[in-house]
Protein backbone atom coordinates (compact mmCIF):
# COMPACT_ATOMS: atom_id res chain seq x y z
CA UNK A 1 0.00 0.00 0.00
CA UNK A 2 2.81 2.40 0.90
CA UNK A 3 4.59 1.66 -2.38
CA UNK A 4 1.35 2.26 -4.29
CA UNK A 5 0.75 5.62 -2.59
CA UNK A 6 4.36 6.65 -3.14
CA UNK A 7 4.03 5.77 -6.84
CA UNK A 8 0.81 7.78 -7.17
CA UNK A 9 2.34 10.82 -5.47
CA UNK A 10 5.46 10.58 -7.64
CA UNK A 11 3.38 10.35 -10.83
CA UNK A 12 1.29 13.36 -9.80
CA UNK A 13 4.44 15.39 -9.10
CA UNK A 14 5.96 14.42 -12.45
CA UNK A 15 2.70 15.34 -14.21
CA UNK A 16 2.60 18.75 -12.50
CA UNK A 17 6.20 19.40 -13.52
CA UNK A 18 5.36 18.41 -17.10
CA UNK A 19 2.37 20.78 -17.15
CA UNK A 20 4.52 23.62 -15.82
CA UNK A 21 6.92 23.26 -18.76
CA UNK A 22 4.57 22.18 -21.55
CA UNK A 23 3.94 25.40 -23.46
CA UNK A 24 0.70 26.28 -25.18
CA UNK A 25 0.65 29.05 -27.79
CA UNK A 26 -2.89 30.37 -27.94
CA UNK A 27 -3.84 31.84 -31.30
CA UNK A 28 -6.85 34.12 -30.89
CA UNK A 29 -8.62 36.52 -33.23
CA UNK A 30 -10.28 39.43 -31.42
CA UNK A 31 -13.12 40.87 -33.47
CA UNK A 32 -14.17 44.45 -32.83
CA UNK A 33 -15.87 46.74 -35.35
CA UNK A 34 -14.51 49.75 -33.45
CA UNK A 35 -11.01 48.82 -34.65
CA UNK A 36 -9.84 51.25 -37.37
CA UNK A 37 -9.58 49.51 -40.72
CA UNK A 38 -5.81 50.15 -41.12
CA UNK A 39 -5.27 48.00 -38.00
CA UNK A 40 -7.08 44.96 -39.35
CA UNK A 41 -4.86 41.88 -38.96
CA UNK A 42 -2.69 43.72 -36.42
CA UNK A 43 -0.72 41.01 -34.59
CA UNK A 44 0.26 41.12 -30.91
CA UNK A 45 2.48 38.62 -29.13
CA UNK A 46 1.56 38.70 -25.43
CA UNK A 47 3.47 36.91 -22.69
CA UNK A 48 3.32 37.42 -18.94
CA UNK A 49 4.60 35.88 -15.72
CA UNK A 50 7.79 34.36 -17.06
CA UNK A 51 9.33 34.33 -13.57
CA UNK A 52 12.12 31.72 -13.37
CA UNK A 53 11.58 30.07 -16.73
CA UNK A 54 13.71 30.17 -19.84
CA UNK A 55 11.61 30.91 -22.93
CA UNK A 56 11.82 27.97 -25.33
CA UNK A 57 12.89 28.70 -28.89
CA UNK A 58 10.79 25.75 -30.07
CA UNK A 59 7.73 27.44 -28.59
CA UNK A 60 8.41 30.67 -30.47
CA UNK A 61 9.14 28.65 -33.62
CA UNK A 62 5.43 27.79 -33.75
CA UNK A 63 4.64 31.42 -34.54
CA UNK A 64 4.75 32.20 -38.25
CA UNK A 65 2.66 35.37 -38.05
CA UNK A 66 4.06 38.80 -38.80
CA UNK A 67 4.12 40.14 -35.24
CA UNK A 68 3.56 43.91 -35.02
CA UNK A 69 4.20 44.40 -31.28
CA UNK A 70 5.43 42.28 -28.38
CA UNK A 71 3.96 42.91 -24.93
CA UNK A 72 5.42 41.61 -21.67
CA UNK A 73 2.67 41.73 -19.06
CA UNK A 74 4.81 41.86 -15.92
CA UNK A 75 6.66 39.39 -13.70
CA UNK A 76 9.40 39.05 -16.26
CA UNK A 77 11.60 37.90 -13.39
CA UNK A 78 11.69 37.38 -9.63
CA UNK A 79 14.19 37.10 -6.78
CA UNK A 80 17.23 34.88 -7.33
CA UNK A 81 16.78 34.82 -11.12
CA UNK A 82 20.10 35.85 -12.71
CA UNK A 83 19.93 38.95 -14.88
CA UNK A 84 21.71 36.99 -17.60
CA UNK A 85 18.67 34.72 -17.90
CA UNK A 86 16.30 37.67 -18.03
CA UNK A 87 18.39 39.30 -20.75
CA UNK A 88 18.41 36.09 -22.82
CA UNK A 89 14.62 35.85 -22.52
CA UNK A 90 14.20 39.42 -23.74
CA UNK A 91 16.59 38.82 -26.63
CA UNK A 92 14.52 35.83 -27.73
CA UNK A 93 11.47 38.10 -27.99
CA UNK A 94 13.33 40.33 -30.46
CA UNK A 95 13.20 37.67 -33.19
CA UNK A 96 10.32 39.38 -35.02
CA UNK A 97 11.97 42.80 -35.11
CA UNK A 98 8.84 44.26 -33.50
CA UNK A 99 8.82 46.92 -30.78
CA UNK A 100 8.62 45.44 -27.27
CA UNK A 101 6.61 46.99 -24.42
CA UNK A 102 6.72 46.08 -20.74
CA UNK A 103 4.57 46.73 -17.66
CA UNK A 104 5.76 46.04 -14.14
CA UNK A 105 4.50 43.09 -12.09
CA UNK A 106 4.79 42.57 -8.35
CA UNK A 107 7.67 40.08 -8.58
CA UNK A 108 9.74 42.38 -10.80
CA UNK A 109 10.35 44.53 -7.73
CA UNK A 110 12.05 41.60 -5.94
CA UNK A 111 15.14 42.22 -8.06
CA UNK A 112 16.92 45.55 -8.36
CA UNK A 113 14.30 47.62 -10.26
CA UNK A 114 16.86 50.18 -11.44
CA UNK A 115 19.06 47.42 -12.83
CA UNK A 116 16.09 45.74 -14.52
CA UNK A 117 15.03 49.08 -16.02
CA UNK A 118 18.53 49.57 -17.41
CA UNK A 119 18.56 46.05 -18.85
CA UNK A 120 15.26 46.68 -20.61
CA UNK A 121 16.46 50.04 -21.89
CA UNK A 122 19.67 48.46 -23.21
CA UNK A 123 17.59 45.88 -25.11
CA UNK A 124 15.35 48.54 -26.62
CA UNK A 125 12.27 47.68 -24.55
CA UNK A 126 9.83 50.50 -23.76
CA UNK A 127 8.51 50.51 -20.18
CA UNK A 128 4.92 51.72 -19.89
CA UNK A 129 4.40 52.81 -16.29
CA UNK A 130 1.32 55.02 -16.08
CA UNK A 131 2.22 56.06 -19.59
CA UNK A 132 1.23 55.33 -23.15
CA UNK A 133 2.48 55.04 -26.69
CA UNK A 134 0.63 55.82 -29.91
CA UNK A 135 0.96 53.56 -32.93
CA UNK A 136 -0.10 55.33 -36.12
CA UNK A 137 -1.29 53.83 -39.40
CA UNK A 138 -2.84 55.78 -42.24
CA UNK A 139 -4.03 58.61 -40.02
CA UNK A 140 -5.46 56.36 -37.29
CA UNK A 141 -4.04 55.71 -33.84
CA UNK A 142 -3.90 52.60 -31.66
CA UNK A 143 -2.84 53.48 -28.12
CA UNK A 144 -1.06 51.10 -25.74
CA UNK A 145 -1.59 52.27 -22.15
CA UNK A 146 0.47 50.70 -19.36
CA UNK A 147 -0.66 50.89 -15.74
CA UNK A 148 1.72 51.14 -12.81
CA UNK A 149 1.70 48.15 -10.46
CA UNK A 150 0.44 49.46 -7.12
CA UNK A 151 0.55 47.01 -4.18
CA UNK A 152 -2.15 49.00 -2.38
CA UNK A 153 -4.82 48.09 -4.95
CA UNK A 154 -5.35 51.63 -6.14
CA UNK A 155 -4.56 53.45 -9.33
CA UNK A 156 -3.80 57.12 -9.70
CA UNK A 157 -3.62 57.21 -13.48
CA UNK A 158 -6.28 59.28 -15.21
CA UNK A 159 -6.72 57.76 -18.64
CA UNK A 160 -9.09 60.58 -19.53
CA UNK A 161 -6.17 63.01 -19.29
CA UNK A 162 -4.32 61.42 -22.21
CA UNK A 163 -3.92 64.04 -24.89
CA UNK A 164 -5.23 63.12 -28.33
CA UNK A 165 -6.45 59.69 -27.28
CA UNK A 166 -6.17 57.02 -29.92
CA UNK A 167 -8.99 55.55 -31.94
CA UNK A 168 -8.49 52.17 -30.25
CA UNK A 169 -7.19 51.84 -26.69
CA UNK A 170 -5.43 48.73 -25.36
CA UNK A 171 -4.82 48.69 -21.60
CA UNK A 172 -1.81 46.73 -20.32
CA UNK A 173 -1.95 45.87 -16.63
CA UNK A 174 -0.27 43.08 -14.71
CA UNK A 175 -3.11 42.63 -12.24
CA UNK A 176 -6.55 42.19 -13.89
CA UNK A 177 -8.43 43.82 -11.01
CA UNK A 178 -6.69 47.14 -11.65
CA UNK A 179 -8.96 47.71 -14.64
CA UNK A 180 -11.95 47.75 -12.31
CA UNK A 181 -10.26 50.37 -10.10
CA UNK A 182 -10.45 52.89 -12.94
CA UNK A 183 -13.34 55.30 -12.97
CA UNK A 184 -16.31 54.42 -15.17
CA UNK A 185 -15.40 56.93 -17.86
CA UNK A 186 -11.91 55.47 -18.18
CA UNK A 187 -13.28 51.93 -18.28
CA UNK A 188 -15.67 52.87 -21.06
CA UNK A 189 -12.81 54.32 -23.12
CA UNK A 190 -10.84 51.05 -23.05
CA UNK A 191 -11.48 48.62 -25.90
CA UNK A 192 -9.15 45.77 -24.89
CA UNK A 193 -7.38 44.76 -21.65
CA UNK A 194 -4.36 42.43 -21.51
CA UNK A 195 -3.46 41.12 -18.04
CA UNK A 196 -1.77 38.25 -16.22
CA UNK A 197 -0.73 37.81 -12.57
CA UNK A 198 -3.13 35.03 -11.55
CA UNK A 199 -1.37 32.02 -13.16
CA UNK A 200 -4.93 30.72 -13.38
CA UNK A 201 -4.39 29.67 -9.77
CA UNK A 202 -1.36 27.60 -10.92
CA UNK A 203 -2.68 24.56 -9.05
CA UNK A 204 -6.43 24.07 -9.07
CA UNK A 205 -8.91 21.23 -8.71
CA UNK A 206 -11.73 21.88 -11.16
CA UNK A 207 -13.27 25.24 -10.23
CA UNK A 208 -11.27 25.48 -6.99
CA UNK A 209 -8.15 27.63 -7.09
CA UNK A 210 -6.48 30.50 -5.29
CA UNK A 211 -6.97 32.87 -8.22
CA UNK A 212 -9.23 33.35 -11.19
CA UNK A 213 -8.69 30.98 -14.08
CA UNK A 214 -7.36 32.49 -17.28
CA UNK A 215 -10.11 33.64 -19.60
CA UNK A 216 -11.29 35.87 -22.40
CA UNK A 217 -14.43 37.78 -21.51
CA UNK A 218 -16.30 41.03 -21.97
CA UNK A 219 -17.18 43.64 -19.37
CA UNK A 220 -19.67 46.10 -20.77
CA UNK A 221 -18.03 46.99 -24.08
CA UNK A 222 -14.45 46.07 -23.06
CA UNK A 223 -12.79 42.81 -24.07
CA UNK A 224 -10.51 41.34 -21.39
CA UNK A 225 -7.82 38.68 -21.78
CA UNK A 226 -6.40 37.21 -18.57
CA UNK A 227 -3.42 34.98 -19.27
CA UNK A 228 -2.51 32.01 -17.06
CA UNK A 229 1.10 33.02 -17.64
CA UNK A 230 4.19 31.36 -19.02
CA UNK A 231 6.02 30.53 -15.82
CA UNK A 232 5.37 29.63 -12.20
CA UNK A 233 6.25 30.88 -8.77
CA UNK A 234 7.46 29.06 -5.65
CA UNK A 235 7.32 25.53 -7.10
CA UNK A 236 7.71 24.31 -10.71
CA UNK A 237 4.22 22.79 -10.69
CA UNK A 238 0.94 23.30 -12.51
CA UNK A 239 -2.28 21.36 -12.17
CA UNK A 240 -5.53 22.27 -13.88
CA UNK A 241 -3.83 25.26 -15.56
CA UNK A 242 -1.49 25.74 -18.50
CA UNK A 243 1.77 27.48 -19.32
CA UNK A 244 0.74 29.81 -22.13
CA UNK A 245 1.57 32.74 -24.33
CA UNK A 246 -0.63 34.37 -26.93
CA UNK A 247 -0.72 35.50 -30.53
CA UNK A 248 -3.60 37.96 -30.81
CA UNK A 249 -4.94 39.11 -34.15
CA UNK A 250 -7.05 42.26 -34.07
CA UNK A 251 -9.73 42.36 -36.73
CA UNK A 252 -13.19 43.59 -37.60
CA UNK A 253 -16.30 41.47 -38.12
Amino acid sequence: MIIFLFTVVLLVILYMMYKAHHDIVEFRTILDDRLPKPFQQFQIFFISDIHRRKIKNETLDQINQNINVVIIGGDLTEKKVPFSRTRKNVKKLKRWGAPIYFVWGNNDFEVQPDKLSQLLQDEGVTILNNSYVHIQKEGHILSLIGLEYNPYMETTYDINSIESKGDYLVLLTHRPDDFYLLDSMSQNNIHLVLAGHTHGGQIRIGPIGFYEKGSFKEYRSTKILISEGYGYTLLPFRFGTKAECHVLTLDRN
